[in-house]
């Protein structure tokens, strides 16, 4: 999965939500192919059947599916 989405050389991060970082629909970034972002957020909800620690994260993702901006892209990612 990671090598689909380009993040092979990405490197592992402790907390998957940053503390007080907030995501809204009208966020005035701007927005991206709604295609892509489906495809990760589904591919994490299907990882979440082994991983609840990461069910919350893409619990959030997942109400902007219809309308992502960069920033959801970046927090999916």
């Amino acid at each position: 999965m990671l090598t689909k989405y380009g993040m092979d050389n990405c490197s592992i991060v402790l907390n998957l939500l940053a503390h007080g970082e907030f995501l809204c629909k009208e966020d005035g970034a701007p927005k991206i192919n709604v295609i892509e972002f489906r495809s990760i957020v589904g591919s994490l909800m299907f990882i979440c059947n082994t991983r609840p620690d990461i069910q919350f994260v893409i619990s959030m993702d997942s109400r902007y599916i219809n309308d992502p901006s960069i920033l959801h892209m970046k927090n999916a990612k």
